[in-house]
């Protein structure tokens, strides 16, 4: 059992290890998500661009065993590996050249649910920790998935304290539509364009040990 002290700022009993105290609502810590990897969002945007948007993909292998560990339940965990194991698994294929028209298409929408699973997972683990529900925009979520997903979290500090959609849209508008553009321009390219074919065959060839 826990043992109970003076809010500091109500000075009402709080529980010693209470991360929010439940009378005034003032927080003894710093929102956080422990052990997230790459929660920048300029890092993350020069590596996926570097990479080709490949840095997508590995952002949620990086970050598999943290984002378990956020999960309030077991079947948030099953759902997130599970989604997890299919988009490996189709990286696996494009690896290998099968049906290299189809899957970058494929991968695109698991990129999204896996973005909306992960954004329910981190919204889940703040309301049980800070009983703070932070806002998702389900319209980011489908036009900009992992980009969304990365800002959330690198600005995940000011969403649960200030409690509102945090996401500038007139800031960053105009950076996420030609981000977008770009990737479907590459797609596209990728099914016409041998030059790009060998680019990509390039970055594969470069990750064998």
């Amino acid at each position: 059992m826990s043992e109970k002290v003076n809010c500091p700022f109500c000075e009402n009993i709080v529980d010693s290890d209470a991360y929010k105290c439940p009378h005034c609502g003032a927080l003894f810590t710093e929102p956080q998500l422990p052990d997230v990897k790459f929660q920048e969002f300029s890092v993350f945007l020069a590596l996926t661009l570097l990479t080709g948007g490949l840095f997508s993909i590995f952002w949620f292998i990086i970050n598999a065993k943290p984002l378990t560990k956020l999960t309030t339940n077991k079947k948030d965990s099953v759902k997130l590996n599970i989604w997890l194991i299919i988009l490996i698994v189709l990286f696996i294929l494009l690896y290998m050249g099968v049906a290299r028209y189809l899957v970058p298409a494929m991968i695109l929408v698991i990129l999204i649910t896996l973005t909306y699973r992960t954004l329910r997972i981190i919204q889940k683990y703040t309301k049980e920790v800070y009983d703070v529900t932070p806002e998702i925009n389900p319209y980011y979520v489908v036009i900009f998935n992992v980009i969304y997903l990365i800002h959330f979290i690198d600005t995940y500090k000011e969403r649960v304290l200030e409690v509102h959609e945090y996401f500038n849209y007139k800031m960053y508008m105009p950076l996420m539509v030609a981000l977008v553009l770009a990737f479907i321009a590459l797609q596209i390219l990728c099914i016409f364009s041998p030059e790009v074919q060998n680019f990509y065959q390039w970055i594969f060839s470069s990750l064998r040990f």
